[in-house]
């Protein structure tokens, strides 16, 4: 259902719940959160200032935040990152965690191509331990 304040919330805020919903299912297409995953989602859920409550909310009840496609080349890619950042952050990458990063990329407007172009580009710089603002700021040059 929802509160009362969820009918007032902001398309951005809506737009971030969908985002980290998104990136818990990421973390746990393998089974299991681990430790790693969970830092990653603990630090993201800070950055986005989703409360405790908020976070399990959405972690118990998915299915109320869906993926809202960003507009700008900007928000796509830095939200895709977000995603492979996920996807990386226990170092083992499978066949699952692949097959969601296709289908949310393609939610995001990004075409099969870019996707695979993409994610190979972010994940190799994650492995040498560039940022997300430094990985960005080359994917849009």
């Amino acid at each position: 259902m929802g509160t009362i304040a969820e009918l007032f919330e902001s398309e951005e805020r809506k737009n971030d719940k969908g985002l980290f919903n998104v990136l818990v299912m990421l973390a746990r297409v393998d089974g299991k959160i681990d430790d790693n995953e969970l830092k990653l989602l603990t630090k993201i859920a800070r950055r986005l200032s989703l409360t405790s409550e908020q976070v399990e909310e959405i972690i118990s009840h998915p299915d109320r935040y869906p993926i809202t496609p960003p507009i700008s080349k900007e928000e796509r890619y830095e939200r895709f990152l977000s995603l492979v950042e996920m996807v990386v952050a226990d170092g083992a990458i499978d066949d699952k965690e692949m097959k969601l990063i296709d289908k949310y990329g393609v939610s995001m407007g990004l075409d099969d191509e870019e996707i695979k172009k993409l994610f190979e580009k972010a994940s190799n710089m994650f492995a040498e331990g560039k940022t997300k603002g430094e990985i960005l700021d080359v994917l849009l040059d």
